[in-house]
């Protein structure tokens, strides 16, 4: 039997997780010249079936950055939390909630 390539294994049977298409929306301009703006074709389809003069263009968003830069900040040490103090056994309470009704 011929060993297959994990990688392309799991992606072929997760086709449908990687995304292919370039991130886009959907721009409707109505009979009165009135736009909306949709994410999906299935939405399109909707506000078709209410105004089927409606036009609609497919608006292609910019790629993302391949890089971001992400500025550093220090910041002061007494921003840190104390450090905490266990207590032993002996000198723990137990925690009773007090309900007032």
């Amino acid at each position: 039997m011929k060993k297959q390539n994990q990688r392309n294994r799991l992606m072929d049977s997760n086709s449908d997780i990687v995304r292919t298409d370039v991130p886009h929306y959907y721009e409707m301009t109505l009979p009165n010249e009135s736009k909306r703006h949709c994410g999906t074709l299935r939405d399109v389809e909707c506000i078709r079936s209410m105004y089927p003069d409606a036009v609609y263009a497919k608006i292609l968003l910019p790629h993302p950055p391949k890089t971001v830069d992400v500025p550093y900040v220090t910041v002061a040490p007494d921003f840190e939390l104390p450090a905490q103090q266990i207590l032993p056994d002996r000198q723990q309470e137990p925690f009773i909630p007090d309900f007032h009704d």
